[in-house]
Order: structure tokens, then sequence, then C-alpha cells
């Protein structure tokens, strides 16, 4: 009898594992946000899924929380002539938070996040949300791939 609790507990043991793999494997999938107009990919986290929206506005891309509607903005990817960006990017950097992702020809691509609060500070849910959502905007930034 004791052999089959052992060969019980061990099974019932590596299903566990199993499950808290399969689990953790599907927490690192992205879905591929995809900009043909501007030929490139940002890769966003699964657990994103159905909680964000894209404004695709001329060469400003943003990205915002949909809980916390349009304020609830997490991060934008802007398009700039490269003239425009010599003349005023340098400063733009020491003033907020925006860095050069990619260049392609006259093309510079820069990434930033808003320099103010995006969510309700009384409302504890979607200040949660928000803030577990920004806190993966630097691994978004660091995917950005232009397409050839």
């Amino acid at each position: 009898m004791k052999g089959k609790q052992l060969v019980l507990v061990l099974l019932l043991t590596s299903l566990c594992i199993l499950n808290a793999c399969a689990d953790k494997e599907g927490e690192f999938q992205s879905i591929v946000y995809e900009n043909t107009n501007h030929h490139f990919t940002l890769e966003i986290p699964r657990k994103w899924k159905d909680k964000y929206a894209v404004v695709e506005a001329n060469n400003r891309i943003t990205f915002s929380d949909k809980i916390n509607g349009p304020a609830g903005q997490l991060f934008t990817v802007e398009i700039w002539p490269k003239a425009k960006w010599d003349r005023e990017g340098t400063e733009l950097v020491k003033i907020i938070h925006i860095a050069k992702i990619g260049e392609i020809g006259d093309a510079i691509f820069t990434f930033h996040t808003p320099s103010d609060v995006q969510y309700a500070p009384d409302d504890e849910m979607k200040k949660q949300q928000y803030l577990s959502m920004f806190h993966d905007v630097e691994s978004i930034r660091n995917s950005f791939k232009l397409k050839q």
C-alpha cells in the first residue's frame, strides 16, 4: 500500500510542477504589435491582452491603459525627421523621458513615457492596473525592431 501512495504522491507532484511550468511559459509569451506604416514591431506582454488601446496619429503611436481612459497613457513611439531631432532632441532628452530607439533613412524613432500621473490616484484598482502595466514598459521599449 505504501508503494502505491508513494507513486500517487510522485505523480501529483510531477503534475503540479508541469502545470506551474506551463503557466510561466504562457506568461512570457507576447503579442506582436506591428506598425505597417512605419515598419516596426513591439512585443506587448500577453497579460496586456484586452487591457490596452493604441492610437495612431500621423507620426505618433500612443499606447494607453483602457481602464484609465484616454488619460492612461503608458508610452508613445514618435517618428521625427532627422533634421528636427538633430535640432531639438538633445534638449528634449534633458527635459522629458524620451530616448532615440531607432533610425532609418531620414526617420528617427523615439520612445517616451508621460511626465505626469496617468491614473486616478483615489482609485486603488485603476492605480494598481496602471502601475502593473507601466512596470512592463521598459521591456516593451527594448523589444523595438525596425523591419527592412
